[in-house]
């Protein structure tokens, strides 16, 4: 034979030729007829008269393509099944064609939906009006070992070299005991490990973590390109979401993405040639970078982020040491049955009254770097426009007049100045006065009121702007000095 076709067989030969399962006497298991009407039934979903794989629902599929797949699916999946012809033609004709037939043997209408629901070992979920949505998490195969040990194996020993600060480590160690403990709930803030050198173990980290959930269940992204893109749903699916060397603009559209996505359970995400659907997700996300993140923002509560900065990294002095620590981890977890047992370590883990998956506690829980990043995270143009209040004595400011300071602040943009204000915990009020006949915006110091065109504050003082659109007409005398007293 020609060595492409016999390459070609040989490919194709798991695929025809299957072995039958046998009980514990040696007996050939035969699946019964509803067992193979209700497996088909898992494989395929139809929406529009498409047809598309339960597993792979990107593809359109015909009926014709769809009948034709079936038949040799039904030859690996029960080998031990004797299906003549006859018999396939009964099948087909039952699951795709008739109408009144269970929804258990019959291929179903798909809603269109695809999310991870955690815990339900079910490819097709039903909604009370039997549409189905297709759940694209699946059961790790380490799981599914009957494993009963638990054992942390070589990876305490790693997480003691890679995370020396105990409190560091318990806390990245309690939150991915509570996500894997709670799998079908969505954790409210992620580890963001940082690392100035290369090998120091970030990765294996992460890597750990994706195989604790299933790698089928976990997606790991260079940047946040695919996660913020308008079709993120692929990403958006997964339980497990590792984002690697994450850089974005403090404030951006990409960072506001990113903080919902921690924290929303339900978002809008898309398909390519589907339509866009709101969905719930109970991504859990990890965060990677070798540089300083110090685009998070003042008081965020959706980071956490650890340095990790031992001397096992590749240039380090510990750096034989820390690898043959990492070879010797990855490789006793590529067992199944080790992995099964650390998971169980996991699951079995006893967790502080006091720690929350769900909330983090920025004040109580902040690393060095974290109070590194938040003492420089907060925008001195902020403290500056302050100093021009206090310097001007304002108890108030027009909107209007935001547009004079913008020339003062390198022509910031009014809108930016308008959340500068509230930051500061100025209240907005839309109310006339100076003689106009029509409400206007006007910005008031805490602790300010304005009724009937007249400012009133602290001390039983008050004051009635004129028409003028001067500050001093917005200014109250001794003011700091009467804040300092």
């Amino acid at each position: 034979m020609d060595p492409k076709l016999q390459q070609w067989v040989e490919e194709l030969y798991p695929y025809e030729t299957a072995f039958p399962r046998h009980d514990n006497a040696g007996n050939v298991i035969e699946a019964t007829l509803d067992e193979i009407l209700q497996t088909i039934a898992q494989w395929y979903v139809r929406k529009n008269n498409k047809y598309y794989d339960v597993d792979v629902p990107g593809e359109v599929l015909s009926r014709d393509d769809v009948e034709r797949v079936i038949i040799q699916r039904l030859k690996i999946e029960f080998p031990a099944n004797d299906l003549a012809p006859d018999l396939v033609r009964q099948i087909l004709q039952r699951i795709i064609r008739d109408i009144f037939v269970s929804p258990r043997e019959s291929i179903p209408i798909w809603s269109g939906i695809r999310k991870s629901v955690p815990g339900n070992p079910n490819k097709l979920i039903f909604s009370p009006h039997m549409t189905a949505t297709i759940n694209t998490w699946k059961v790790p195969q380490y799981r599914q070992l009957g494993i009963t040990e638990a054992d942390w194996g070589p990876f305490e020993a790693f997480l003691d070299y890679m995370l020396p600060r105990e409190e560091e480590q318990d806390m990245i160690v309690n939150w991915l005991a509570w996500c894997l403990q709670n799998e079908g709930k969505k954790p409210g803030w992620a580890p963001f490990l940082y690392s100035s050198t290369k090998g120091s173990g970030k990765s294996t980290l992460t890597k750990i973590c994706a195989m604790l959930f299933g790698n089928e269940n976990s997606s790991t992204e260079n940047n946040v390109s695919k996660l913020v893109s308008r079709f993120n749903a692929p990403v958006l699916e997964k339980k497990f979401v590792i984002c690697e060397e994450l850089q974005i603009p403090a404030g951006s559209d990409k960072a506001n993405a990113v903080k919902t996505f921690i924290t929303e359970h339900q978002t809008m995400t898309e398909h390519k040639g589907h339509d866009v659907q709101l969905v719930d997700q109970v991504c859990a996300f990890m965060f990677t970078t070798n540089h300083i993140p110090m685009w998070i923002e003042h008081g965020d509560r959706r980071f956490f982020v650890v340095e990790v900065d031992h001397e096992g990294h590749r240039s380090g002095k510990g750096a034989d040491e820390f690898g043959a620590l990492v070879k010797e981890t990855l490789e006793y977890l590529e067992d199944p049955r080790q992995l099964a047992m650390l998971y169980n370590a996991l699951v079995r883990r006893k967790l502080p009254r006091d720690f929350s998956a769900e909330a983090l506690d920025v004040q109580g829980s902040s690393t060095q770097v974290m109070k590194t990043i938040q003492s420089a995270s907060w925008d001195l143009n902020v403290e500056l426009f302050e100093d021009e209040l206090n310097g001007q004595s304002l108890v108030a400011l027009p909107a209007a007049s935001l547009s004079i300071l913008s020339d003062s602040f390198e022509k910031t943009s009014v809108n930016r100045m308008k959340h500068w204000l509230l930051e500061l915990n100025w209240t907005r009020a839309k109310v006339k006065w100076g003689g106009a006949d029509h409400s206007r915006v006007i910005f008031l110091r805490p602790g300010y009121q304005m009724h009937n065109g007249t400012l009133h504050g602290p001390g039983g003082w008050s004051h009635t702007p004129s028409a003028n659109s001067g500050f001093a007409d917005y200014a109250r005398k001794g003011l700091l000095k009467r804040s300092e007293d």
